[in-house]
């Protein structure tokens, strides 16, 4: 079944805020694709009960009308919940800063950043693809 998947940008764009997310990285730092199978992951948000939703990633000189870089949108308010990105960032980063689990690593997209591409929300953008 097909179905719309939002960009981590238009996201923060669409709540008008920061958002928290986890890029999918491979080992040498590119993105991992859209398709890669998380359901490990999101059966271990689950459990902890954060909301997320699968998005595309993003990327400044590129728009992938199919496939691309995948990432996890966290339902977690920057403001409201500091517990929940922390027990994240505990359960995927080490002491060290380094991924506790390969190819996940926590990040936040600032909504300022996020306003730079807000001109690919105008459904005019898309007609060139």
């Amino acid at each position: 079944m097909a179905g719309e998947i939002e960009t981590i940008d238009g996201v923060a764009r669409r709540l008008n805020r920061d958002v928290y997310y986890l890029a999918l990285v491979d080992e040498a730092g590119g993105f991992r694709d859209i398709y890669t199978d998380v359901s490990e992951i999101t059966d271990w948000l689950d459990a902890k009960q954060i909301g997320w939703r699968l998005c595309a990633g993003f990327d400044e000189d590129t728009v992938w009308v199919e496939g691309g870089p995948a990432c996890i949108f966290l339902d977690i308010h920057p403001e409201l919940g500091p517990e929940a990105m922390e027990m994240v960032e505990a359960h995927f980063m080490n002491a060290e800063g380094e991924p506790r689990i390969p190819g996940y690593v926590p990040a936040m997209l600032r909504f300022m950043e996020a306003l730079k591409f807000a001109h690919r929300d105008d459904p005019d953008y898309w007609e060139n693809f």
